[in-house]
């Protein structure tokens, strides 16, 4: 079975769709294929978002065009379309083609017996790392508890966006925004599972991949016998991987299969789509963590080459000419810092190279573009379908070259902000707990009033301030390697920044009346009647946070052990105050409130977890950089450690 019978039905479709769209307007020179990434998709929806931004070129910009405008029907079948343009207008000689692939995963989605529960599938993971560690760092300084701390993160850090969910859910019918994170995440490594862990499905969706692309040049020159088409990919997220492994494939001139069938097809080469293709955009891309983590992916590839005079890329094979590109294949990559997926593509640059590989322009320094542009940490995934500045450059820059054409610049109050809104929720959620419980627990009668509800706002805030810094002193211990004596110390300054202004500003009733139970811990101390309290208070605090330095370097058990000192003190508090009538509020609603109190703090914790490994490990990119040094047999230096190594 060759491949051209196999898709002569298909590539003289895609030869229709093209001839549809080519009444009246000049000969199409150039196509965009636009390969989508995680999760569930709508057919055609990645291309229109696309042929979107192109069409936003125009003056005056173009109309966004339905779905059925793409879509061809079935999912391995594609459809060449073209812009509603002027035939003067250069956006006129392009045209808009989809891979899509969602179709394969969903199928395995439905069926529900083949992907790994996500907890567990994250063990895999770690215990990977773990692998490759022992493997290229023998004499490396981290031990089995480390990598125990790196499974108790990845599972700790599943719960909470399951958790943060319902959250979103709130904001979302509050028609605040909506952005449905546990999804992102359930979708991104079911997807990834499919990708690395399962032969038999990344062969079929890398095999669409060329399917699609043989189908395109195929329908190209059946309708234009006397030229040739310039292919411009277009690739986000998953996508990215799978179109790389695609793009590879080809240019090592092997053979691809198609699992669905018996015989295998020979990837076309030479003169067929590969030499076509003119430019690679890739937004969000994980490549660089599918070659550390999954180096099996990448072997057996015969991409040595070299570049001529005249730019030419040749490849050869037993001393033959095998394959000739007329140019390097233009690749740009972008990414924002918020993105937990996208990052820089410097250990791919580094692959092409120990390869031996020229068949791309790219060059980290000067075509790999990070920046901070998207407000809301973890939705900046998505956000590049609709940032003009992004596909602006990629135009300019590669497929209607200007000279002139500008990288997408970061905003350093987005940078800021962006990384502060996780922070300003942790605290609202602590701030929530503590209003909670205030407003049950501080209730006495009129004439005793005063001292304790004096600026009630300004208790608040201060013992809200003090629970944040609880959380942070004894979660910072548990979320690091703690060799040295730096993360203890972060901790102490994180408990004094929420304890110094409450021990200096926090009305005298107010902290007799919390710090009153506790005043024992102090009676060895010559202290005075009016700072007895505060002092007492202070104190009981700092041994709240120091239960999260006794407990194992597991995540979950340090929380656990944090509420439940935090659970014992609460109680205390209201039992003492109970008996002596300091409270007169009934004890149900104190009850609830207790609950709700520890509930919300419980959120707060997770949150602040979550927010310290997004921020330390993923956001500036040192997880990455880790595993990169292991790649190159060493350990990670310690301002560059992972979160389960780094001191």
């Amino acid at each position: 079975m060759t491949h051209d019978a196999t898709e002569s039905m298909p590539a003289s479709r895609a030869a229709t769709s093209i001839a549809a769209a080519t009444l009246g307007l000049p000969v199409m020179d150039k196509i965009i294929v636009a390969i989508h990434g995680i999760g569930s998709q709508l057919r055609s929806d990645t291309i229109r978002s696309v042929a979107h931004r192109f069409g936003d070129r125009s003056s005056p910009p173009l109309p966004v065009m339905p779905l059925g405008f793409f879509n061809i029907g079935k999912s391995a079948e594609v459809r060449v379309s073209r812009l509603d343009a002027r035939a003067d207008d250069p956006l006129a000689r392009i045209g808009f083609a989809e891979v899509f692939w969602a179709d394969i995963p969903e199928q395995v989605v439905k069926a529900n017996d083949t992907l790994e529960e996500t907890k567990a599938w994250g063990r895999t993971v770690v215990s990977r790392a773990e692998a490759a560690y022992r493997s290229n760092v023998p004499d490396g300084q981290l031990r089995p508890q480390d990598f125990e701390l790196g499974v108790g993160v990845v599972e700790e850090i599943i719960e909470t966006i399951g958790v943060l969910e319902n959250l979103l859910a709130v904001a979302a019918k509050a028609g605040i925004f909506k952005f449905e994170l546990a999804p992102l995440l359930r979708d991104y490594v079911g997807d990834v599972q499919l990708v690395t862990d399962f032969p038999f499905y990344r062969e079929k969706i890398v095999y669409r991949f060329h399917n699609a692309l043989a189908q395109i040049y195929k329908g190209f020159k059946q309708l234009y016998p006397d030229h040739t088409p310039e292919i411009y990919i277009v690739a986000h997220s998953e996508g990215t991987v799978i179109s790389f492994l695609g793009l590879l494939q080809a240019l090592s001139g092997g053979v691809v299969t198609d699992p669905d069938n018996t015989l295998p097809v020979a990837i076309p080469v030479d003169d067929r789509w590969i030499g076509c293709v003119r430019g690679y955009m890739t937004i969000g891309s994980p490549i660089d963590k599918h070659i550390v983590l999954w180096p099996k992916l990448w072997e057996g590839l015969q991409l040595r080459s070299r570049v001529d005079a005249s730019g030419e890329v040749s490849f050869e094979a037993a001393g033959k000419p095998r394959l000739t590109l007329p140019q390097q294949i233009k690749w740009r990559n972008y990414y924002d810092y918020g993105d937990p997926i996208g990052f820089q593509l410097d250990t791919a640059a580094e692959l092409l190279r120990e390869n031996g590989c020229q068949a791309f322009e790219f060059d980290t320094r000067r075509h790999d573009f990070g920046f901070s542009r998207y407000w809301l940490p973890g939705k900046a995934h998505t956000d590049y379908w609709q940032d003009p500045q992004v596909f602006g450059h990629f135009i300019e820059d590669v497929v209607l070259p200007t000279g002139q054409a500008r990288p997408p610049q970061g905003s350093w109050w987005v940078d800021k902000i962006s990384m502060l809104i996780p922070y300003a929720l942790t605290f609202a959620l602590h701030l929530a707990a503590v209003f909670v419980l205030y407003k049950a627990v501080i209730q006495v009668p009129a004439t005793q009033a005063a001292p304790v509800f004096d600026r009630l706002s300004l208790q608040i805030a201060l013992l809200s301030g003090l629970l944040m810094s609880i959380t942070v002193a004894a979660r910072l211990p548990r979320l690091v390697k703690t060799n040295g004596v730096r993360w203890q110390l972060a901790a102490v300054l994180a408990f004094l920044v929420g304890a110094l202004p409450c021990a200096w500003a926090l009305p005298t009733g107010a902290a007799d009346f919390l710090g009153g139970p506790f005043t024992g811990l102090v009676a060895w101390f010559d202290i005075g009647p009016a700072l007895a309290g505060k002092t007492a208070l202070v104190l009981t605090a700092f041994v709240i946070a120091l239960s999260g330095w006794l407990a194992p370097r597991r995540p979950t058990i340090g929380r656990r052990l944090l509420i439940g000192f935090g659970t014992l003190v609460i109680v205390f508090i209201v039992i003492k105050r109970l008996a002596d009538g300091s409270v007169q509020a009934p004890v149900w609603p104190v009850l609830l409130a207790g609950a709700a109190f520890l509930y919300l703090w419980w959120l707060g914790i997770l949150l602040f977890d979550l927010t310290f490994v997004w921020h330390r490990y993923i956001r500036r990119s040192v997880a990455v950089e880790t595993l990169l040094q292991w790649r190159h047999h060493r350990d990670a230096k310690p301002h560059s450690m992972l979160g389960l190594g780094g001191p």
